[in-house]
């Protein structure tokens, strides 16, 4: 049986752009993990927009460029959870005991669903999900499984 995880778009962005970000060596780990072992990557719908929004608006890349990245992403061995109605609610209760944003309670309320880790390289989103045991820093990721 597949582990699974979530991870959110801190991780799925650095999959895509190294220049300039932090744990880029972490990153490309945890896909290489993702791309030879068994583990489901599950994420929110709302993470397909995210990352598409920040490599529009927040790389230099060029246009082809982001078709390349949009298609590798495409490509990635994802599962996307719809924004049903339960999940949404389970965000909004998240995102009031933890004082997140709802998008990143969002990954936190399908981690919770899925009774697995969210992987995260976003320190204030860690940091105010303590102590939620759930949650994981990309620095101090480690092994999976």
């Amino acid at each position: 049986m597949a582990a699974k995880i979530v991870v959110d778009s801190s991780i799925l962005i650095k999959w895509f752009k190294t220049k300039d970000e932090e744990l880029p060596m972490e990153a490309q780990s945890l896909l290489q993990e993702v791309m030879n072992r068994p583990i489901e990557v599950h994420v929110p719908a709302l993470l397909l927009y995210e990352v598409r929004s920040i490599l529009l608006l927040k790389t230099k890349f060029k246009p082809p460029a982001v078709e390349s990245a949009l298609e590798r992403l495409e490509a990635l061995p994802f599962t996307v959870a719809p924004p049903a109605t339960p999940l949404l609610k389970r965000a909004a209760r998240l995102g009031r005991e933890f004082d997140l944003t709802f998008y990143d309670a969002s990954f936190l309320a399908l981690a919770v669903e899925l009774d697995c880790p969210l992987i995260t390289a976003d320190r204030r989103l860690f940091d105010r999900s303590q102590p939620n045991p759930r949650v994981r820093h990309l620095s101090r990721l480690g092994a999976l499984l």
